[in-house]
């Protein structure tokens, strides 16, 4: 018996597990650990009656009748602006198989789906360095009072990299805006 590339648990060990919990009563959790495997793992060979690996299971084709595909195309037709999951819900009770993936499949067959414009792509970077602050703004637990908040309100010339903060009682516009003024005053020029 050749076993599964995947599988944690060899056909002796599979044994073992159900030995472990049928005859010794022993908790999952701790048949688990004795495996180093996962929990779920020792349930699904305990609830198996073989110990073998099961043949794996091929999903069903999809079902596209051409009266459901005309039906998805003839509500798409009539309403424009609903997706392959509206579309999908409100065929369900005519065709109960209907799902977003089949209706996505016969939209763009069909060329019925939206193209989205090209997005233009520009070279511009955002400027690093000589003409640019950093502002942080970080909430701590207020010393004054024992209760709140306080806030470090900080700049940092990304040029130098140099540092200017200041502890405030909020974090309101115009506090933060007079540390602007006073951070611009206190760290190196720009040019």
């Amino acid at each position: 018996m050749k076993l599964h590339a995947n599988a944690a648990l060899t056909i002796k060990q599979r044994r073992q597990v159900k030995q472990f919990f049928d005859n010794d009563k022993l908790p999952i959790l701790e048949i688990a650990r004795r495996f180093s495997v996962a929990p779920q793992t020792v349930r699904r060979w305990i609830n198996r009656a073989d110990v073998q690996d099961r043949q794996g299971t091929r999903r069903t084709p999809r079902v596209v009748t051409p009266e459901y595909e005309q039906a998805v195309i003839d509500y798409r037709r009539r309403n424009r602006t609903h997706g392959a999951i509206r579309i999908a819900l409100a065929l369900q009770a005519a065709f109960p198989f209907a799902n977003r993936g089949t209706v996505a499949i016969i939209l763009k067959r069909s060329g019925l789906t939206k193209k989205g414009k090209p997005r233009i792509r520009t070279n511009w970077k955002i400027p690093v360095g000589r003409h640019r602050l950093q502002c942080d703004v970080q909430e701590l637990p207020a010393i004054k009072g024992g209760q709140g908040f306080e806030y470090k309100i900080s700049f940092i010339h990304l040029r130098t990299r140099w540092k200017y903060s200041e502890i405030q009682p909020d974090c309101q516009t115009a506090t933060v805006a007079a540390v602007y003024e006073r951070a611009l005053d206190n760290l190196p020029p720009f040019s």
